[in-house]
């Protein structure tokens, strides 16, 4: 059967990148392949990085283990564990050799161990240009590619660099048209009496020959995309692009020739976001709808509600969807959004395009680049197509370490390690003006490491993990013949992430008042509190919580110093150079370094233990916004998307009462359209405390509850009961 399939194939689908079972004579299995990829390295040294990964490749996909089963419409890949990718041995063994020419080595290790930082080199937020992807197909990626060599070479320019950069597209383009072959000859092989086999093998063979010509077809190319660039050249496809405009063209031509009707084109969808929804990332995989066009009329469309209600029906957390919201979004559309989130599925981040476009032109792009603009990664923006930009996202800065250090004369308390500069003894901080300015050249001195240890790296990129795949994809880098994660891209830029704003923000003001202001307590003094972890001082410790100002409740103290401090992370990143011909710009997004970087941070003046996780993103810390929805988006809105080009999300928890109804529902859509003006990025999560409990104490019952964690969501039931119970103690402060 070729339609009406999906229920019955949905126990295989679940299954495929959990515990999938291949034919021996399919390929290799997975450790004896890994090891022959290892193997392969001595018999290439001396050859450049990017032949060597390409011939790695090569060797994968001759040899990976397949399988086109008749219970599923995209083919799978012995490869399909992408915590455990057969590259990795290779790119540790370029990580090795590079290693050897950094000084800034211990530096690194001291900013990572101390958790002043969190630091790593980030191959994770590369997009394609999906439309230059359709257009070509894989064959005539290649073909793109070697007519671009044959104009370097005529123009007598050509060095060895540029001809092992082209060689590595080569090689690699060629083996993904074996691999191709591969799965035709499989499907084939294995369809008698199976006319879906069938099918996947002719599409297989379109695939092949030429680019994407129906609906299915697209897709296909979309996925195998992934697969070739994340799970073999493990290199990242942060985004699946575009999708209900990039799929809106064969939606509509495969209607109108009445060669697939709705239904089937639906069911394909379904097994396409599958997919993702098996391979079950924790951080989700995104794509996004919507957009604007050159006359200004919203981009919204019929299949822009078809994918929200297909997906809604799996009830899976990846993929994610990332919704592009501007005055001309209908809202019908912003609607059928929210009430799917009324109905506990929260896998969407709103995004507002004005707001990107006075982020991405404060650094110098254009108002087209930002009206076109990739949505990425959690909430991240980047321009795609003839100007397309990648960008790399390598140090999360903890904002609450450098009060540690304030309070320790610039030694971190528990490694004991000299991480900054030495600001003066507690009772040699005679005012709070003394104690802020401290601060910040502590916070000051940990932005100038972590830049300078990214820069030494990045500028390895291109030998640590050349962009064999990715490179092909887009016109800059073929055009320049470098690397498009490195610095063939138009714009080339690096990202500094921050966890424990809100956090920050409470603790500068609990100091201000305990200390400066009611004089309840010396600095001295405050410092024995909390290097006993605020031991026999619980009283003073809610005192803070209960009577200092907190961000996220529109308190004007509060809300001066986050202003203070925005302003301050814009001035100080935003624009300098990094090492790749581009710039660094300020974000205010956490990912999970709100709780990894909270392990190492001792307790911190705003009322936190030691150990416990910080605030999140642009968000008050949790439990604080006690004032409603209205002031913690007074709050919110101190901070300008201008000062934040690389992303600025705020979360926020609502009571199921706030927002039920149509009266609920058009508040709920103003409130979105009103922060919109002036932030980037809003996420939602609808539910009480009760609810929550109650799924702590039943979580069969309650397996489907979803919770937006950060950039992506996950099953309330599979969090750490620690986790869960910070989500509680929100909820407990929510106004019905």
């Amino acid at each position: 059967m070729l339609t009406k399939t999906f229920t019955q194939d949905l126990e295989y689908l679940r299954k495929k990148f959990q515990a999938p079972v291949f034919e021996k004579g399919s390929g290799l299995d997975y450790e004896t392949l890994k090891k022959r990829v290892l193997d392969s390295i001595s018999d290439m040294e001396g050859l450049p990085h990017p032949v060597i990964k390409a011939k790695a490749f090569e060797l994968i996909a001759r040899n990976v283990q397949i399988e086109v089963s008749s219970h599923d419409w995209f083919p799978s890949f012995g490869c399909w564990n992408r915590k455990d990718r057969p590259m990795a041995g290779l790119l540790r063994k370029f990580s090795e050799k590079t290693a050897a020419l950094l000084t800034k080595n211990g530096l690194w290790e001291n900013l990572n161990t101390s958790g002043s930082s969190a630091i790593w080199v980030d191959f994770d937020h590369s997009v394609p240009d999906w439309d230059m992807i359709l257009k070509f197909g894989f064959p005539g990626l290649r073909e793109n590619a070697r007519s671009w060599r044959c104009r370097h070479e005529a123009g007598g320019a050509m060095t060895p660099e540029q001809a092992a950069y082209f060689d590595g597209i080569d090689i690699t383009y060629a083996a993904i048209l074996e691999l191709l072959d591969r799965f035709h000859a499989y499907a084939l092989q294995h369809s008698a009496g199976k006319p879906r086999l069938i099918a996947v093998a002719a599409a297989l063979k379109a695939l092949h020959d030429g680019p994407p010509q129906t609906f299915y077809q697209v897709l296909l190319t979309i996925y195998l995309f992934f697969m070739f660039s994340e799970h073999i050249d493990y290199l990242q496809v942060r985004s699946l692009g575009n999708l209900d405009n990039l799929l809106l063209p064969w939606f509509e031509q495969e209607l109108e020739k009445q060669s697939a009707s709705e239904a089937e084109m639906r069911e394909r969808l379904d097994y396409f976001l599958m997919q993702w929804g098996a391979i079950d990332n924790y951080w989700g995989h995104p794509f996004y709808l919507g957009g604007t066009d050159e006359q200004g009329c919203s981009r919204i469309n019929r299949l822009s509600f078809i994918i929200l209600e297909e997906f809604e029906k799996l009830q899976i957390t990846s993929p994610k969807i990332q919704l592009k919201i501007a005055r001309n979004t209908p809202d019908e559309f912003l609607d059928a959004a929210l009430k799917m989130i009324r109905r506990s599925n929260s896998s969407l981040v709103f995004v507002g395009e004005e707001s990107i476009a006075r982020a991405m032109t404060s650094l110098g792009m254009t108002e087209a680049d930002a009206r076109t603009c990739d949505i990425r990664g959690c909430y991240e923006f980047a321009a795609r197509g003839r100007h397309n930009e990648n960008d790399t996202g390598c140090a999360y800065l903890n904002m609450l370490k450098p009060l540690e250090l304030v309070f320790n004369n610039g030694i971190d308390p528990k490694t004991k390690l000299h991480i900054g500069p030495k600001t003066g003894l507690p009772e040699e901080l005679q005012s709070f003006d003394d104690f802020y300015r401290a601060y910040i050249l502590q916070l000051s001195h940990i932005i100038e490491a972590d830049i300078s240890v990214c820069n030494e790296f990045e500028c390895f990129l291109n030998q640590l993990n050349p962009a064999n795949v990715f490179s092909a994809a887009v016109q800059n880098s073929l055009l320049t013949a470098k690397d498009a994660f490195h610095d063939g891209c138009f714009y080339n830029n690096t990202t500094l992430l921050n966890a424990g704003f809100a956090s920050t923000v409470d603790a500068l003001c609990a100091v201000r008042e305990m200390v400066y202001l009611k004089k309840e307590v010396t600095l001295a003094g405050f410092k024995e509190i909390l290097d006993a972890n605020w031991s026999n001082h619980e009283k003073f410790r809610l005192k803070i919580l209960k009577d200092c100002p907190h961000y996220g409740n529109g308190n004007p103290v509060a809300d001066h110093y986050a202003g203070m401090l925005g302003r301050f992370l814009s001035t100080k990143i935003n624009g300098r150079p990094n090492s790749r011909g581009g710039l660094w710009k300020a974000s205010i997004h956490s990912a999970r370094q709100f709780i990894e970087l909270g392990k190492k941070t001792g307790a911190t003046p705003d009322g936190r233990f030691a150990g416990e996780e910080m605030s999140k993103n642009s968000s008050p810390v949790m439990g604080m916004d006690r004032s409603g929805v209205t002031a913690l988006i007074r709050s919110a809105a101190v901070l300008d998307a201008g000062d934040f080009p690389a992303d600025l999300p705020l979360d926020v928890m609502l009571h199921p009462t706030a927002v039920e109804g149509e009266e609920g529902l058009t508040a709920w859509r103003r409130l979105i359209r009103e922060y919109l003006l002036k932030g980037l990025a809003i996420h939602f999560n609808v539910f009480t405390a009760e609810t929550l409990r109650e799924a702590q104490k039943n979580p069969d019952k309650y397996a489907g509850l979803q919770i937006r964690v950060c950039g992506w969501n996950v099953h309330f039931v599979k969090m750490a009961p620690e986790e869960q119970e910070m989500y509680i103690r929100r909820a407990e402060n929510l106004a019905p």
